[in-house]
């Protein structure tokens, strides 16, 4: 037996790679042939020193040690050459017992067809995102039971890869999707209205939840806020929701003023993680606001803020004059869209302030990978 090198080229980087092989000579009818015996992968040892170690080799795969292995550098290359072969022996024995205890049956690929198909990967990363959450802790600790807390799952992973009513997540869960093998509890023989319960359960506990949230993304995605946005929008109702007490007539974003709406408020960061949220009348006016968002702001948000309050940055619907003075009494800075066009009338100015400009470059925050 003899050690041979061999090179490879990768086309895409242009390296070369090294490799070597035990081979060995042995006589066919048709004349001398060679054959490879063990990869050794990419050799350390000299040249001078290699027919040492394929005696030492030969010499282990027969049975025996040799006198080359009284060499410290031959015994180990030998030793760890003789492990990975090993290693890779076990697992061609155990693919040749696979192979010798297969079953085989002829099938018709024409009448081929598939059943009960369902969605996997976007599941995985919902149900990876939950654990890293850990909401199944924090639903815990608002009381929820396991199966619960398994519905709650199912209810908001369904929501961000198929978004859409109560009953058609429904149906998602128990036709479409893997998430039910991933989950606690076994849900596959949920009736719709444990989706519907659930649902409103959530809702109940949105204060604890929200600060739960914020407190586990601060601690995941550590950094300062400096800027919170906020804003409105509202949903509207194709019923006439006589029993929601929110549900009122206003002037819908979607311009179905024909429906009952609800307003929903909306605060987050600068990344566009959620502060809190928040629903309101439908004919609740955008001004109104404000004053209850920035108390909850300072009550509980004060972690998030931490003394230093962060910039409020608005749409101009919000900045009537009231507003602008109750942010300034709370001495929160603030950016808004002027209500009026009054950008010409600085046209000027600009223009003659325009080389006295300092200009600021701050370095892109680096998040650290948890």
């Amino acid at each position: 037996m003899f050690i041979r090198e061999t090179i490879t080229k990768n086309k895409m980087t242009n390296k070369s790679y090294k490799k070597h092989v035990l081979v060995e000579s042995y006589r066919t009818e048709n004349g001398p042939r060679q054959r490879v015996v063990m990869q050794l992968g990419t050799l350390t040892l000299p040249k001078s020193e290699w027919k040492k170690l394929a005696a030492a080799l030969e010499g282990r795969l027969a049975g025996q040690v040799t006198l080359f292995e009284e060499e410290k550098e031959i015994a180990e290359a030998a030793e760890s050459a003789m492990a990975n072969y090993s290693f890779n022996q076990k697992k061609v024995d155990t693919k040749k017992q696979r192979r010798s205890k297969a079953v085989y049956a002829s099938v018709d690929l024409n009448s081929v067809s598939t059943g009960e198909s369902r969605s996997l990967g976007p599941e995985l990363v919902g149900h990876a995102a939950w654990q890293q959450l850990e909401l199944d802790q924090l639903l815990d600790d608002c009381g929820f039971s396991p199966t619960e807390q398994a519905l709650a799952e199912a209810a908001v992973v369904g929501r961000l890869i198929a978004p859409s009513s109560d009953l058609a997540s429904w149906r998602w869960l128990r036709e479409r999707t893997a998430l039910v093998e991933m989950l606690s509890v076994d849900l596959s023989h949920i009736g719709k209205d444990a989706i519907y319960e659930i649902a409103d359960l959530l809702l109940s506990n949105k204060t604890d939840i929200e600060r739960g949230l914020r407190i586990r993304e601060a601690n995941l995605f550590s950094r300062p806020h400096q800027v919170f946005l906020y804003d409105l929008t509202n949903t509207y109702f194709e019923g006439s929701a006589k029993k929601n007490e929110l549900a009122h007539r206003g002037k819908s974003k979607e311009k179905r003023t024909d429906c009952p709406l609800v307003t929903l408020a909306l605060v987050v960061d600068d990344a566009g993680f959620p502060i809190f949220s928040q629903i309101y009348e439908g004919n609740k006016s955008e001004p109104e606001t404000l004053k209850d968002i920035l108390e909850r702001l300072n009550k509980d948000a004060s972690l998030e803020m931490a003394g230093n309050l962060p910039m409020i940055a608005m749409d101009r619907g919000i900045a009537t004059k009231d507003n602008l003075k109750l942010i300034k009494e709370m001495e929160f800075p603030y950016i808004v869209v002027e209500r009026r066009a009054v950008e010409k009338e600085y046209v000027e100015e600009f223009k003659e302030a325009k080389e006295t400009f300092e200009k600021i470059t701050q370095p892109p925050t680096v998040l650290p990978m948890n």
